[in-house]
């Protein structure tokens, strides 16, 4: 295996890594944020409903409320915790860059053998995006909130 499909190898397996890991992200943000959506909905119907039916059944519809509003503020504190909307975007924005390098990678060997020289300069390009991607990763989950810093 030359060194230029060696690389080529790297760059599809990184791309194809940080592509499942926003994946991952973006699903749980998705599915975090219509939970929010859905507790809200349910907790205003509950007290509406509280409302109408009057003191009948009024303490247990405030036992659902407090329920659904306590689920509801501990899904976002999870969310926030977890950062899966920044991540998700960090992730994306790497697998975009990997990707560009990929194509240029194919495209520069359509037109040619690549030169060592040529190898070399992609395979700092991918340091450099996997290194500059770790460093802000480090950011996202230093802010944190329960981080110190």
């Amino acid at each position: 295996m030359s060194a230029y499909e060696h690389l080529l190898d790297l760059v599809a397996g990184e791309r194809t890594h940080f592509d499942r890991q926003a994946e991952r992200h973006r699903d749980a943000y998705r599915w975090g944020q219509t939970g929010l959506i859905v507790l809200s909905a349910a907790a205003s119907v509950a007290a509406g409903l509280g409302l109408l039916l009057g003191t009948q059944l009024g303490p247990l519809l405030q036992f659902i409320v407090l329920v659904l509003t306590t689920a509801g503020t501990g899904l976002a504190a999870w969310l926030e915790m977890r950062r899966t909307r920044e991540l998700w975007q960090h992730e994306r924005a790497l697998h975009h860059g990997l990707q560009d390098l990929e194509r240029e990678m194919h495209f520069r060997a359509a037109q040619g053998e690549p030169s060592d020289e040529q190898v070399e300069a992609w395979f700092e390009r991918l340091q450099q995006l996997l290194g500059a991607g770790s460093e802000r990763w480090a950011k996202i989950v230093e802010r944190a909130p329960g981080k110190a810093g």
